[in-house]
């Protein structure tokens, strides 16, 4: 497994855990207007789009490190109060 991959994955999923707990990541209080849920379904976004783009390319550890993190927080996303795209 490619550890800066691995990082990346583990550090957006770390940050929308954050935020679905209610804690903005760093920087974006200077987002206008900004709620950490909405941050929290922006990083979730984020990680389905790599999950698209990687789809094929990936090795077996890669792909179900990105699919545990997006299924993990997909499922606490609705726990605490709404729908994932």
């Amino acid at each position: 497994m490619n550890p800066h991959f691995a990082s990346l994955v583990f550090g957006l999923a770390q940050q929308a855990e954050s935020a679905l707990g209610g804690q903005l990541p760093p920087g974006a209080e200077q987002m206008p207007g900004a709620t950490a849920r909405q941050v929290a379904q922006t990083l979730i976004d984020t990680l389905g789009m790599l999950e698209e783009k990687t789809r094929g390319r990936l090795d077996a550890d890669e792909s179900k490190l990105l699919t545990d993190a997006l299924t993990a927080l997909r499922f606490r996303f609705v726990q605490t109060g709404g729908p994932v795209q």
